[in-house]
């Protein structure tokens, strides 16, 4: 796997380790922390260096609750918590005793060190960060699932501060909120960290530094993921104009040597020249980037321009109520990815409309003739195991001659002989891309999908990206991939507390217009205080006339903007104008935009009134 590997990781280092499936990135850290042994050479780590290491699967189980789970990483802080009851019981029953004081002393000097007092609260911080609630906190490990195993891992090796944290594919696990949570952790760590991941996004933010390993060695880059792409890209460059100059220059060699080889007056020339070619290092053509693929989907026909409805749709699970009443109109065109904090009710909202969760109350109406096809989680647990990726696609369009499916199944990274593998020996990013494939091999007018691109690569990201990019239909999607949601969607919708709130925009729109919000929220109640508090003491009577005409004004603005509302709300249920995008298009907008502008007016009221009141 690795051959001569020189390598540093020096304090402060902020590595992102990336290379192809198979090429060794996960050894690599294994050799590291002494999992895995060398043939040859040395890995050399300083005594007075702690590493904590996060594999991508783990085992681990326990009958203590996560939070205890947590302390128990710094052992030495409980045995000095003992001691200080034991020693401060002592002292109560004799006062004066010297020695017994000086030990305490000392013993609260190391515990005040180790950040005794505040250990519990920093613990509580980690795992409340990583998603996990306070009552969760007090709940045994062993009552968790694998994947909220490996958050309360990551919350061990967070809390413990190593010197270098080797983390592999750290955000597999990982809601949305509780990525950005460990990517703003991540961002000011001061120690070293070696990271893995598929998530370019979360690689930009939190490294400052490629380690590719191609071809058994490692190719170094400053700068984030971003910039390693960019650099790649030159150095690629720079490789092939070296390759076809030397090319050139070999071929101009070799026609004097065969056009002057049996003649003796250049017979020394000759020579000079096959030796020259046989001492020559000869440059390596450029690999790169591997070919770029053209996905091609089957396409959806045009679809109802509503194609599906929630009226008051409810849903609960026993006494838990996820949803009261949702009204959610999905339209023809939209691209939503639905975000939320994890247990808002994103997969439950998904699964409704996927019809594999029943409502518990409302109604869900489909737009006619509307066709819809879901991608689960573990969507390979409905693969059939003993065929062949062939197959599963060739039966799902048994019309396709043999080119067409290995086309298909090749733009899918599927090719030569692969594609008469089974599917049970395929790995889990493989799996997930197949059932993709089976899914939009079909046309669908609605395409329902989970986490999609967890467990692959990024080359298997690209694929699935431009995919759903040129998927003409309609699509509701949920994942933790930043990069991977502003590329195919036009609309967000944030789930929260049973509610849902839409954001006309790609993920980058839904976190500027949260943080305007935030802007926006924090200066408002300044603003009213204070206009309150000028109104309240009769300082400034010019103030307060202003307030007070705003106050007769702002029913009109109301007035005036329902009756706007109605007149696009006209426009959209207007069957005439069903098939003219574009203006159906800027009434979805000028809509969304005077609902804002409506809710504001109102807020505004209801702040003069209480404050005249």
């Amino acid at each position: 796997m690795f051959k001569s590997l020189d390598l540093v990781i020096k304090k402060g280092s902020r590595v992102g380790l990336v290379g192809a499936n198979g090429s060794g990135k996960t050894t690599l850290l294994r050799m590291i922390v002494g999992e895995e042994d060398t043939d040859k050479g040395q890995i050399q780590v300083d005594r007075k260096v702690s590493i904590g290491y996060l594999p991508q699967e783990i085992t681990a189980t326990s009958e203590e609750t996560i939070l205890h789970e947590v302390l128990n990483v710094i052992p030495e802080v409980g045995e000095l918590e003992i001691q200080i009851e034991k020693l401060s019981l002592q002292i109560a029953e004799d006062p004066d005793n010297e020695l017994l004081l000086k030990r305490l002393g000392r013993i609260q000097a190391e515990f005040e060190r180790l950040n005794g007092w505040s250990l519990e609260s920093d613990a509580k911080k980690v795992l409340g960060g990583l998603g996990f609630t306070p009552a969760q906190m007090k709940i045994p490990l062993d009552q968790f699932s694998g994947g909220w195993r490996m958050r309360v891992a990551l919350a061990k090796l967070l809390f413990k501060h190593p010197d270098i944290l080797l983390l592999d594919e750290p955000t597999n696990h990982l809601d949305l909120a509780s990525l950005i949570w460990l990517e703003t952790f991540l961002k000011e760590w001061a120690g070293a960290l070696v990271l893995i991941s598929h998530d370019r996004t979360f690689l930009d933010k939190t490294i400052n530094q490629i380690f590719e390993i191609d071809h058994m060695s490692i190719q170094i880059y400053a700068g984030n993921y971003g910039k390693y792409i960019d650099e790649k890209k030159l150095r690629i460059d720079q490789q092939l104009a070296a390759y076809r100059n030397q090319q050139k220059m070999i071929a101009e060699t070799e026609k004097f040597i065969e056009r002057f080889r049996y003649k003796d007056s250049k017979a020394s020339q000759v020579q000079s020249r096959v030796k020259k070619l046989e001492k020559l290092e000869r440059i390596l053509a450029p690999e790169g980037e591997q070919s770029r693929i053209s996905v091609r989907i089957p396409q959806p026909g045009r679809s109802a321009r509503i194609v599906a409805e929630f009226k008051g749709a409810a849903k609960s699970y026993g006494s838990l109520d996820v949803f009261g009443e949702l009204n959610l109109l999905l339209e023809r065109g939209q691209k939503i990815g639905l975000v939320g904090p994890n247990g808002a009710g994103k997969s439950t909202l998904l699964k409704m409309l996927a019809q594999v969760e029943p409502l518990t109350g409302g109604k869900l109406t489909w737009g006619e003739g509307v066709r819809s096809a879901y991608f689960a989680q573990h969507q390979f647990e409905s693969l059939p195991m003993e065929d062949t990726i062939y197959n599963l696609i060739s039966n799902e369009n048994p019309k396709w001659i043999v080119t067409e499916v290995r086309t298909y199944l090749g733009s899918f990274l599927f090719s030569g002989e692969t594609v008469d593998k089974k599917i049970k020996v395929l790995s889990g990013g493989e799996v997930s891309r197949l059932a993709l494939a089976k899914m939009l091999a079909t046309p669908s007018d609605l395409i329902l999908l989970d986490e999609p691109t967890n467990h692959l690569d990024m080359r298997s990201r690209d694929v699935v990206q431009e995919a759903i990019a040129s998927f003409t239909g309609t699509m509701v999607c949920i994942s933790h991939d930043r990069h991977f949601l502003n590329a195919v969607t036009n609309t967000i919708i944030e789930v929260d507390q049973g509610r849902i709130r839409i954001f006309p925009g790609n993920y980058e729109y839904y976190l500027w217009r949260k943080n305007q919000d935030q802007i926006e929220k924090s200066e408002r109640p300044a603003s009213i205080a204070k206009e309150t508090q000028q109104k309240s003491s009769n300082t400034d009577y010019h103030t307060r006339k202003k307030l007070s005409n705003r106050l007769k004004k702002l029913p009109v603005l109301i007035e005036a903007c329902e009756a706007a509302l109605a007149k696009q709300e006209n426009i959209l249920n207007d069957p005439s104008l069903a098939s003219e995008y574009e203006k159906i298009q800027s009434a979805i907008d000028e809509k969304d935009l005077l609902e804002e502008k409506y809710l504001e007016l109102l807020e505004e009221l209801e702040s003069l009134q209480e404050g005249f009141s």
